[in-house]
């Protein structure tokens, strides 16, 4: 069974960042859906975290639960993600900002270690 692409994602974080983004919910809830669909169309969310964790210097796996992945990015990684979704610059800057958030939140249980995304763009993935 799939899990819903957005079961990593707190609806109240969601709803902080479109506020303070002056991007409406159910628009950044359809980018945020579209993004996860995305990547586990291509490669899949298990093949690019393997994928990243094994091309870069620094491991990217900051956290993770049976649900979720929680990874902090080399800034770059973020532009053929918006690029593919043809966002424009504000939601773009939602959607990263709703990813930071997340990882942020993240149960404790996700083990995250914050200070990584303090230099690094934050992404969670959904596990299917």
């Amino acid at each position: 069974m799939t899990s819903d692409e957005l079961g990593a994602f707190d609806e109240a974080v969601v709803e902080s960042v479109a506020a303070d983004r002056d991007v409406s919910v159910e628009r950044l809830t359809d980018i945020l859906r579209t993004h996860q669909a995305n990547v586990r169309e291509l490669p899949g969310v298990e093949d690019i975290v393997y994928e990243w964790r094994n091309y870069f210097h620094l491991d990217p796996l900051v956290g993770r639960t049976e649900g979720a992945y929680y990874l902090a990015l080399p800034d770059h990684v973020w532009t053929e993600f918006t690029d593919d979704l043809a966002l424009d610059d504000a939601e773009a800057a939602a959607l990263l900002a709703v990813h930071d958030a997340q990882a942020r939140a993240a149960p404790p249980e996700a083990g995250v270690d914050e200070a990584r995304l303090d230099g690094d763009a934050a992404l969670v993935l959904t596990r299917p």
